[in-house]
């Protein structure tokens, strides 16, 4: 939970002169502990704890010690871009925990982790512990970070999120004085993990009665960063669940029948219509597609329907947070895709050579194996897709304002 105490002595030894710096290093290399809890106070379906009003089911899903231990926004350590804060551990000695800055938050098979790997190359980026920590979908909840898995009674604590992994030592090394701003520190750090935007699986365990989620990641990822920013990639949602089906076949998220065959491939993508639209009868769209009960593993249908999951994200976070990107675009243009994302985050675009020169050695990342690949899909598997995504897929144009969201379908 802490980094290499070796590195922390090289730091010291580098900035051994500058006071400004030094006792950031300290608070780096203090162990987290025992923290102290701010107090809640709750009515009327909201509660407010260290000056946030939170909705109470926010709270209530998540957990004890995620609100009262994230300090007021105004209580965020100023010489830091990335959101962090000191707090006394079980020794009553400062340490540093921060949150994360900014989100790939979607979509599953469509280049996160090829542009997750670009990015780590960008000296003011860095990863907390690992691409995916699958706190704010599963382990927040006590599920498990494996996909599809129920909840147990070990949520992870909120914790060992904002401490876990080397990014402070990442971010001491940001360390710049630019005149004019309080900032010394402007590294920044991400979370990557795709899923957040689509699994809140099992939320009716927490919430009996509804039909419809009543709060899900997006309502606790707002509730804890306001300010964060979020990265969208989507793909043409066809050829996305045909990735799905290939890629959860090889990593063994259901079991398959090797070799996968479009026959197999028309025959789920069969049934998970036919389960999407049986559950219209007495459902909304909406909760169907939340609903852990329509959720086939093999194709993966569901998490095609991305107007539901984006229409969460843009009521409780400004537009101007919100990257939209075509899967398409990003493979067509990966210079020009990267160095506009570096702007939206707000750090110094990567110069170009470099890109190339990166492209160049780097092949991209979870390349299909061709054991597990669909040689083909068959035509009237196509068309059952595009008749079942065209209402939708209109949504989401209505919804971003472009008609390339529709992907042209039907071809």
């Amino acid at each position: 939970l802490i980094p290499d105490h070796r590195s922390i002595k090289f730091l010291k030894s580098a900035f051994l002169n500058n006071r400004d710096i030094m006792p950031y290093l300290d608070l780096v290399s203090k162990r987290p502990n025992r923290r102290q809890l701010g107090a809640m106070n709750c009515e009327n379906g909201h509660c407010l704890i260290n000056g946030r009003t939170i909705k109470k089911k926010v709270v209530e899903e998540n957990p004890a010690d995620m609100f009262r231990f994230l300090p007021p926004k105004d209580k965020f350590l100023k010489e830091f871009r990335n959101p962090c804060w000191s707090a006394p551990d079980g020794f009553k000695q400062e340490t540093l925990f921060c949150i994360p800055d900014f989100f790939i938050i979607g979509f599953t098979k469509s280049g996160t982790t090829d542009l997750y790997s670009i990015l780590l190359n960008h000296t003011l980026i860095s990863v907390r512990d690992r691409k995916e920590p699958h706190f704010f979908d599963r382990s927040r909840r006590g599920r498990s970070t494996r996909m599809h898995r129920e909840i147990t009674d070990y949520p992870q604590s909120f914790a060992s999120l904002v401490s876990r992994g080397h990014f402070r030592e990442n971010l001491v090394l940001t360390y710049k004085e630019v005149e004019g701003t309080d900032v010394l520190f402007h590294g920044i750090t991400v979370d990557a993990t795709p899923s957040n935007v689509w699994d809140n699986e099992f939320w009716e365990k927490l919430h009996p009665g509804y039909q419809e989620p009543p709060v899900t990641n997006a309502d606790t990822i707002s509730a804890v960063h306001p300010g964060a920013k979020l990265i969208f990639l989507m793909r043409d949602p066809i050829d996305r669940m045909k990735s799905a089906y290939q890629f959860f076949c090889k990593a063994g998220v259901y079991a398959c029948n090797l070799p996968v065959t479009p026959e197999k491939f028309h025959e789920l993508v069969a049934q998970a219509v036919g389960s999407f639209n049986r559950c219209l009868k007495t459902n909304s769209v909406r909760g169907c597609t939340y609903s852990t009960k329509t959720h086939q593993l093999a194709t993966h249908l569901y998490a095609s329907i991305y107007h539901i999951y984006i229409q969460d994200y843009m009521r409780v976070f400004p537009r101007n947070q919100l990257f939209f990107l075509r899967f398409e675009d990003y493979v067509e243009d990966q210079i020009g895709s990267v160095n506009a994302i570096c702007e939206f985050l707000g750090v110094p675009k990567f110069p170009d050579q470099t890109l190339r020169d990166y492209l160049a050695e780097n092949q991209p990342k979870n390349q299909k194996d061709k054991r597990f690949s669909i040689p083909y899909v068959k035509n009237e598997t196509v068309v059952m897709l595009e008749n079942f995504f065209e209402p939708y897929l209109r949504e989401l144009v209505d919804l971003l304002g472009d008609e390339k969201w529709h992907w042209n379908r039907p071809y």
